[in-house]
């Protein structure tokens, strides 16, 4: 069996297939430049089919964000789809030379022409079903599949609902942080992946002990400072605290005015007990008897208005000093869209609920799809939401939102988008855990 090597015709020829809508994915071509530098480190020339699994593999390990792995991920599985549709390759040879299970390269394969044909079900259900490696379904290839069934290659690796060809992956902070590392490491002969994720697990070790050092020293040199802080105050307060005893020069009875004299001053300094002492004297609690003096006076509000309705909004509210939010001349931003867009990160066991419940939500806050994409669509490993929601009930939306499962919501600014006025963007991921 000859094993395959891709070149870049290969890759230009599974490129035109896979029908990816750069628009999308670089920002109207804003990122255009960016995309195109990271396809041709990652698409290397003379790579065998085993060296780009490596390469899948070690961008699903790398990136962070649940949507930048899911298009990896897809990616990986349309390129399978393609040598098996183009490259006359059995189930077993592409389980053989990407050292992927058979059983999982199946069930891509499965996947992908279901997707193009609903009503084969049954047939694909048959042929892909692999159980060992023994089973004589690893000699399924398209060959014979059309010859049974009389079926053509799909034109298209994507359909047109799908929403990974669109999906924005150059916005993410993350992806020139990947490319930079990913040129760097494809770039180091003799590249091993497991030696980076060796050193990925380790420098994750690193920091997690250099983040609890800096922690316990900053717990300790508090504890240390505030002590001596209070060591300091209490010995100046001592020193600060003195007791004078007055002077007094009588008239000679002789009838001789005498002389001043010229008499230090004496100077009785007490300690902390010493003050405790006469703290408790009559005298001293009858000075600071409280029935003697009247009591602070309250504040009075001038006016009920200036309570604002909601005391968690206080700040939001436009007063009588900002003008009308018709006038274009007034403080509130009145034109125009934001630049801050949210991401939330969503983990679930049941990620068919977890859509029911969010389209719920979306339905509620009259959420509306950004461009032809359909909120809750289905992606390699969870659901993807691209939405705009109104702002003025975007609070309320992303606090029943975060309620339905454990989530992360992140907030960035762009320089280059901006929303639709009025509204806030959102992207929500559902990662199936």
């Amino acid at each position: 069996m000859n094993e395959l090597v891709l070149t870049h015709n290969d890759y230009q020829e599974f490129r035109k297939w896979l029908n990816l809508n750069l628009d999308g994915l670089t920002w109207q071509g804003r990122f255009k430049k960016e995309f195109e530098a990271f396809w041709d480190v990652f698409f290397e020339e003379n790579l065998s089919v085993k060296s780009l699994i490596v390469r899948f593999d070690y961008a699903y390990s790398q990136v962070k964000i649940g949507s930048l792995s899911s298009w990896f991920l897809w990616l990986r599985d349309k390129f399978l789809s393609y040598i098996f549709l183009f490259k006359n390759k059995t189930v077993g040879e592409i389980a053989h030379e990407s050292e992927l299970s058979p059983s999982l390269v199946a069930t891509i394969l499965r996947n992908y022409l279901l997707d193009e044909y609903p009503h084969l079900d049954q047939y694909f259900s048959e042929v892909f079903q692999v159980g060992n490696v023994l089973s004589p379904n690893l000699q399924t290839s398209f060959e014979k599949i059309k010859k049974d069934i009389n079926i053509d290659r799909p034109e298209s690796g994507s359909r047109e609902d799908e929403i990974m060809p669109s999906m924005e992956v150059t916005l993410f902070d993350e992806w020139g942080i990947f490319q930079k590392r990913m040129k760097a490491d494809f770039g180091t002969k003799g590249f091993d992946l497991s030696k980076i994720k060796e050193r990925s697990s380790f420098l994750k070790q690193v920091r997690v002990v250099q983040d609890i050092s800096i922690l316990l020293l900053l717990f300790t040199l508090t504890i240390y400072g505030v002590r001596q802080g209070n060591i300091w105050y209490e010995k100046h307060l001592a020193n600060r605290v003195s007791i004078y005893e007055p002077q007094f020069t009588w008239l000679n009875k002789s009838g001789v005015f005498k002389g001043l004299e010229k008499k230090p001053v004496k100077e009785f300094k007490l300690d902390f007990d010493g003050i405790k002492d006469i703290s408790k004297s009559d005298d001293i609690n009858e000075f600071f008897d409280p029935e003697k003096y009247e009591e602070e006076s309250e504040v009075t509000l001038t006016s009920f208005e200036n309570i604002p309705r909601d005391l968690n909004k206080a700040d939001k509210e436009a007063s009588q000093y900002e003008g009308d939010a018709e006038n274009p001349n007034g403080y509130r931003e009145t034109t125009g869209g934001t630049t801050k867009i949210y991401r939330l990160m969503m983990t679930s066991t049941n990620t068919y609920a977890t859509r029911d419940q969010l389209n719920e939500l979306v339905k509620k806050y009259e959420g509306s799809p950004v461009g032809d994409s359909k909120p809750g669509n289905d992606v390699p490993g969870g659901v993807y939401y691209n939405i705009y929601i109104p702002r003025n009930s975007f609070k309320d939306f992303m606090s029943e939102a975060m309620k339905v499962n454990q989530s992360k919501l992140f907030e960035s600014n762009t320089s280059n988008v901006k929303n639709v006025p009025g509204k806030t963007r959102v992207f929500i991921m559902v990662k199936s855990i």
